[in-house]
């Protein structure tokens, strides 16, 4: 079965207004879209809302929303009384003539296909659900749009059906259990069991070999005799066909028949081969996987959107980053939901999608793609993308100069029972890159940013870098330079017997030497040098958690205080 491809209607656009923890959303599509974004950010809602709309509804004032599919912005609000859900998705060419002729053609015949003043062609759907007191129930409707957001009038019943033959949606969600995709009624193998091009004389001789099996298998249990004859008594008190009423097949005696029980096999380490279902979650998840990309592969009916919902469930990292390929060659547009940092380190930048949670709701954010010259470009490769991808999960990052304020920070925290994880901290060093390209990056990605800096030369330098990044004059103090140096702060605050233990008794003698000048911090810091910063910070790290919050200095805890306080305001 060799696919037809001369569809290549996609999505560019979708609205959603009032669904579920979406007030309003505008999301902006890619050949293929990565979303990415912290627990309840409206992932998964965004593709249910795709899959509601071109899948899912039917005829006008049939509902396919349910009641708690509307948002419901506080306690009070309830479905019946809460604003209509609204859905609004387009598609349209991004260059003249990149739609197949027959598909336009095709369209047209409803009257849904606009075209604006580059000769592009659009067709843009929207649905709206709200509660109609005259039913009493809830209804949904749609519409075609002009590109005035009008509705077109002289559009028939079937034109929604007519583009969602156009543009099927593939959904896999993330719960992928290897029986039920792999069984008699599972959608990506059930097209495989019934696609048999047997010539009727074939099929005969088959089943006349395998009834020869059977008979076989059969014949050698004496068993089988007893049940034979036990069975053959229900004639005694219902009436049933003439003849032998009892047959068993111990081989099932027709191809549709052994087709329904066919069984996907996998090798094991020691040569075994398993059924798939009976393998491990990833190898089980890793096999859907496949075998939803062969369905693809066999689609005939034109260029389907496919949703993904976590490909990486259950798989080994490094796994993850092989699977990218295997996605990125997925037949059709591609819309993936993902908390995969290994998954992202494969993925192009400019795909990704972060939605957050805002004081004004869930919000849609990306890197443009004119944003990072092509030094930042790399930088963000190296630095971020493809050796922490998991930063761009996070709510909120603490950029630190560099390791020791890492060690300080996080030990910090947990002294002060500031739990950095939970409230979607990470801590960013940033020396060995550019500040400006974190500060740019997470503007870019809605992500909150708090930077600390030694108050020296060098810090500000970041400072004036960091400040070219601020929004408004509100933001200034987004950025802090509280010590003059870390090393001396931490001295100063009495983790002097941390450095002690680990300088050498030659330069002990200098430091001695210096007890009374009012330099002396600064001095001892310099005598100490960098050969053992790193192992002194570790130590402090573990002497201020078991000192607690006794053993935090006032300059810190504001830092750590000011990033609380972001996170509560957003």
């Amino acid at each position: 079965m060799i696919p037809a491809r001369d569809r290549t209607l996609k999505a560019t656009n979708i609205r959603i207004k009032n669904f579920r923890g979406i007030k309003d959303l505008t999301l902006d599509l890619d050949e293929m879209t990565v979303l990415i974004g912290e627990n309840n950010s409206g992932k998964t809602s965004v593709l249910d809302a795709f899959r509601l709309c071109l899948r899912e509804l039917g005829p006008r004032r049939r509902s396919v929303f349910g009641a708690f599919d509307f948002h419901l912005a506080d306690a009070a609000v309830e479905p019946a009384t809460a604003a209509p859900i609204q859905i609004q998705i387009t598609f349209a060419e991004q260059s003249r003539d990149e739609w197949d002729k027959k598909l336009v053609r095709r369209l047209n015949r409803q009257r849904i296909v606009q075209v604006d003043d580059d000769d592009c062609n659009h067709v843009i759907l929207r649905v709206i659900c709200e509660y109609d007191l005259a039913s009493p129930d809830f209804v949904a409707n749609w519409a075609f749009l002009n590109l005035e957001g009008e509705a077109l009038t002289a559009v028939s019943d079937r034109a929604l059906a007519d583009l969602q033959r156009e543009v099927t949606y593939f959904y896999l969600q993330a719960l992928r259990d290897a029986s039920h995709h792999f069984g008699e009624r599972g959608r990506f193998w059930r097209p495989f069991l019934k696609d048999t091009q047997l010539p009727p004389e074939k099929k005969a001789e088959i089943e006349e070999t395998i009834r020869q099996v059977n008979d076989l298998v059969v014949s050698s249990h004496n068993s089988f005799d007893r049940v034979h004859q036990g069975l053959r008594r229900i004639q005694d008190v219902v009436p049933l066909s003439s003849g032998d009423i009892v047959s068993i097949e111990a081989v099932p005696g027709r191809i549709f028949d052994m087709l329904a029980n066919a069984q996907v096999n996998l090798g094991a380490l020691g040569g075994a081969k398993i059924p798939v279902g009976r393998h491990g979650e990833g190898t089980q998840s890793l096999a859907v996987l496949m075998l939803f990309a062969a369905f693809l592969d066999a689609w005939p009916n034109g260029v389907p959107i496919v949703a993904l919902e976590e490909p990486e469930a259950h798989l080994h990292p490094s796994a993850v980053r092989a699977l990218q390929r295997l996605v990125r060659n997925l037949t059709g547009q591609k819309l993936i939901s993902t908390h995969s940092g290994d998954l992202l380190a494969e993925t192009d930048v400019h795909q990704i999608r972060r939605l957050a949670r805002t004081s004004e709701g869930i919000r849609s954010y990306r890197i443009a793609p004119n944003l990072l010259n092509q030094k930042e470009r790399r930088q963000f490769d190296y630095h971020i993308r493809q050796t922490r991808g998991e930063l761009l999960f996070a709510r909120c990052w603490l950029l630190v100069e560099g390791e020791t304020e890492s060690w300080v920070f996080s030990a910090a925290a947990r002294a002060l029972g500031i739990d950095l994880h939970r409230c979607g901290v990470r801590i960013v060093a940033y020396r060995s890159s550019d500040i400006s390209l974190f500060a740019k990056v997470a503007n870019a990605l809605g992500i909150l940013w708090y930077c600390v800096a030694d108050d020296d030369d060098e810090g500000r330098k970041t400072r004036e870098k960091v400040e070219r990044h601020l929004h408004s004059a509100d933001e200034k103090d987004r950025i802090v330079l509280p010590y003059d140096n870390i090393e001396v702060h931490l001295l100063s605050n009495g983790y002097e017997c941390i450095y002690s233990a680990l300088m050498p008794e030659q330069k002990m003698a200098e430091v001695r030497n210096t007890k009374r000048d009012s330099n002396y911090w600064n001095a001892y810091a310099k005598i100490f040098g960098k050969g053992k910063k790193t192992e002194a910070a570790a130590a402090v790290a573990i002497e201020m958690e078991e000192r607690g919050a006794n053993g935090v200095s006032m300059e810190i805890c504001a830092v750590l205080e000011k990033v609380k306080s972001l996170i509560g305001n957003a």
